[in-house]
C-alpha cells in the first residue's frame, strides 16, 4: 500500500493552473496572447521539472469559430496529462440569467476547473499572463503551505510581447517594458513618482474615511486577484470556490476574504516572483452587469468580523451535477 501512495504522489500534479477562455477574440489579438501564455508556461514547467496540469475551461464556445483545443499550438515538451480541456456548451450557458449579456461567466467557469482539479494546490489565473522564471522555480521547490493563500504583484504591459523569440527573451522584454504594477497599496505607473504619490494619498484618504473594504482596512490584497490566487485544493473545495454570481465585478475579491476569514494566512510573494499581464482592450466588459458593491462590502465586513467565510454556493457549485466533456490533450 505504501508503494501505491508514493506512486499517486508522483502521478497527481503538485499545482493545477485553472483558466477560463473562449475563442471570441476577447480584447483583440486573443489567440496571440493565449499562445504566448501556453508556450511560456509549459516551457518553464519543463525547465524546472514542475509537476503541474493546465485546465482550460472552454465556456460557451462560439459556433462560428474553432475551439481553442483545435487552434492552439503546443510546445514539443508537452507531456500526457499536462493539459485538460473542459467544455461548457451553449446549452448550459444560456440557462443562466444574464447569459445574453455575458458570453462567459468567468468565475463559474473557473469553479468548473477548480472542482475537477487534480493538483494538491490550485492556482486560479488567466490565459494572457506570463509567469517569470523565479515564480516557476519557487513552485518547483514544493514548499507551499496548506495554511496559507498566496498573492503577488501584477506587472502590466502596453507593448506587444514578441512571438518568434525565446521564452527568456520574452521575459526580458517584459522586465524592460512593464508600465505599471498592481500592489496591495494601489496601482502605480512606472517612472511617474508624482502620480504615484497622488495615488498613495488618495488611497490613504479613503482609508481614513472607512470607505475601503479590501486592501487597507483588513490588510487583505484583493485587487487583481482574478489573475493570481493560489491555495491548497482541499480549501477550495471546502469554500466551494468563487460565488457564482451572474455578474462580473468583485467576484475575485470574495475568495480572498473567504480564505482569510477561514483562518488561512495571506502570503504576498516578493517582487522577484512576477506575473506580467499582456495588454488588451476592455470595451466589451463595460457592457456587462456589475456586482452589487454595497452587498460585496457588507459580506466582507461580516466575514472578517465573525472570522467565518460566507459560503454562497450550494453543493453543486462548479456544475458539479453536470457531466462535462473533459479531455486530456495529447500531441
Amino acid at each position: 500500500m505504501a508503494g501505491n501512495n508514493s506512486e499517486n504522489k508522483k502521478i497527481n500534479p503538485y499545482i493545477s493552473f485553472v483558466v477560463a477562455a473562449r475563442n471570441d477574440n476577447y480584447g483583440g489579438n486573443f489567440l496571440y496572447r493565449v499562445q504566448i501564455f501556453v508556450n511560456s508556461l509549459l516551457t518553464l514547467w519543463e525547465k524546472y521539472s514542475l509537476n503541474s496540469e493546465l485546465i482550460i475551461v472552454e465556456w460557451n464556445p462560439p459556433s462560428n469559430a474553432k475551439k481553442l483545443s483545435e487552434v492552439l499550438i503546443w510546445p514539443k515538451c508537452l507531456k500526457p496529462g499536462q493539459v485538460r480541456f473542459i467544455e461548457v456548451p451553449n446549452e448550459i450557458h444560456k440557462k443562466f440569467s444574464n447569459s445574453d449579456r455575458m458570453p462567459m461567466f468567468e468565475y463559474i467557469a473557473k469553479n468548473v476547473g477548480i472542482r475537477r482539479a487534480k493538483g494538491e494546490y490550485v492556482l486560479a489565473t488567466n490565459p494572457d499572463l506570463l509567469f517569470n522564471e523565479e515564480l516557476i522555480k519557487f513552485f518547483s521547490t514544493e514548499k507551499l503551505s496548506t495554511n496559507c493563500f498566496y498573492r503577488l504583484n501584477r506587472y502590466d504591459l502596453k507593448k506587444i510581447v514578441p512571438f518568434d523569440t525565446s521564452i527568456e527573451e520574452q521575459l526580458d522584454f517584459c522586465e524592460k517594458n512593464w508600465v505599471g504594477v498592481c500592489t496591495i497599496k494601489g496601482s502605480f505607473v512606472r517612472g511617474h513618482w508624482l502620480q504615484n504619490l497622488r495615488t498613495r494619498l488618495f488611497m490613504l484618504a479613503f482609508e481614513s474615511k472607512g470607505r475601503l473594504t479590501r486592501d487597507y482596512r483588513f490588510k487583505i490584497y484583493a485587487a487583481a486577484s482574478g489573475d493570481f490566487f493560489l491555495m491548497v485544493n482541499s480549501q477550495w473545495q471546502k469554500l466551494r470556490g468563487y460565488p457564482e454570481s451572474k455578474t462580473q465585478s468583485f467576484i475575485d475579491g470574495y475568495i480572498c476574504f473567504k480564505a482569510a476569514s477561514s483562518g488561512l494566512s495571506q502570503i504576498i510573494l516578493n517582487n522577484e516572483k512576477r506575473i506580467y499581464h499582456q495588454y488588451h482592450e476592455r470595451f466589451e466588459s463595460s457592457k456587462r452587469p456589475l456586482t452589487n458593491y454595497q452587498l460585496y462590502k457588507k459580506h466582507i465586513k461580516q466575514m472578517m468580523k465573525e472570522n467565518s467565510p460566507l459560503i454562497l454556493n450550494d453543493e453543486n457549485w462548479g456544475l458539479g451535477d453536470v457531466i462535462l466533456k473533459d479531455t486530456d490533450y495529447k500531441l
